[in-house]
């Protein structure tokens, strides 16, 4: 299959940096927002917090017992085996396979369709389609090492057990139990009802659905952290039993102990303040997002925004026409763990 792998054919000619963005800083049942040509409904890429909801998936079938933690991935697999042996789904969540891919995808043409099926998935993983493939050069378990590529191979494991799509998996069991109806990892190629903050088409398609591939609107965002912290306090989670929600925001590396942030089964955590934060960000060639939950103070932390790539340079300035203040403990950090 022949992939196309960037394009450059928008009408960019307002000359804006900053096209739409949403923030909102809950805490304790009151919400404060800024709105920037936005609306509680209008859906932005998350980007690599895709990552955070694969992980939510990964948790509800582990809670099903349909996999586990520390089993052998390939136990798992039958349309495509890794070839090191003993990496497990703690190794993909942690970003310590041992992969030095390093994605990041770029996006493809959304003028051309592919099918979310297996078979473009294990492309991606190969790398025959237009990122690094999936590619273990480190001994497992002893380094992270940052990978896209992992958490497709995570989204090989989840199709393959379950014989569903992931779009369709996100939808049952962490969109559609609190009612979170803008929301989605479909490539949306076809006509739909979303309304879908882009810049005279500014997006591109990122069928890498557990690593890039999430729609979803600031509110339902909003909706999602809300039922993880009643779950996380008060096991009152639709989602995920209060255990689960607990075992996946605990620091992973013992080595970064000492620093009190750290690396959960899917997400970032810190307890940099005495107090345990879990959350995920995002980037891509058009869009940008933060996302942060405190269950202690019952605060939540979300911006979400598109901008012009061509106007980059100037987008932290025109961020701060929607950008709520205080952030989050360690919340501009960014460590490179050992």
């Amino acid at each position: 299959m022949k992939y196309i792998k960037l394009f450059e054919n928008f009408d960019l000619s307002n000359k804006v940096s900053l096209y739409c963005g949403h923030s909102i800083e809950y805490k304790k049942g009151k919400t404060e927002e800024n709105k920037y040509k936005s609306s509680k409904d209008k859906m932005y890429q998350i980007a690599s917090c895709s990552k955070f909801i694969t992980s939510l998936v990964v948790a509800k079938l582990y809670e099903l017992n349909k996999l586990d933690y520390d089993t052998d991935i390939n136990t798992y697999l039958k349309k495509w085996k890794c070839k090191t042996k003993g990496i497990t789904l703690r190794h993909l969540l942690t970003h310590t396979s041992g992969s030095s891919d390093g994605n990041g995808f770029l996006g493809m043409e959304p003028a051309v369709k592919y099918k979310q099926d297996l078979q473009l998935n294990i492309d991606i993983i190969t790398g025959n389609s237009y990122s690094k493939p999936f590619n273990i050069t480190e001994t497992p378990g002893k380094k992270f090492i940052y990978s896209g590529a992992g958490f497709q191979v995570i989204q090989q494991v989840l199709e393959e057990i379950t014989g569903e799509r992931l779009h369709k998996l996100m939808q049952n069991y962490v969109f559609n139990p609190i009612d979170m109806k803008s929301s989605t990892a479909r490539l949306l190629y076809d006509k739909h009802n979303y309304k879908l903050a882009d810049m005279n088409g500014l997006y591109r398609i990122h069928p890498e659905t557990a690593a890039a591939g999430v729609w979803m609107s600031c509110n339902d965002l909003l909706s999602l952290g809300k039922d993880l912290i009643k779950g996380y306090n008060d096991d009152e989670s639709k989602i995920l039993k209060q255990e689960t929600i607990k075992m996946i925001t605990k620091g992973e590396h013992p080595k970064w102990e000492k620093d009190d942030e750290n690396w959960g089964l899917g997400m970032f955590v810190s307890q940099k303040y005495g107090k345990k934060l879990f959350g995920h960000n995002g980037a891509n060639y058009a869009y940008g997002m933060d996302f942060y939950c405190i269950p202690e103070n019952e605060e939540i932390y979300i911006r979400m925004y598109n901008y012009n790539p061509i106007y980059r340079e100037r987008l932290n300035k025109d961020i701060s026409k929607f950008i709520l203040q205080p952030k989050p403990p360690g919340y501009y950090k960014n460590k490179t763990p050992e």
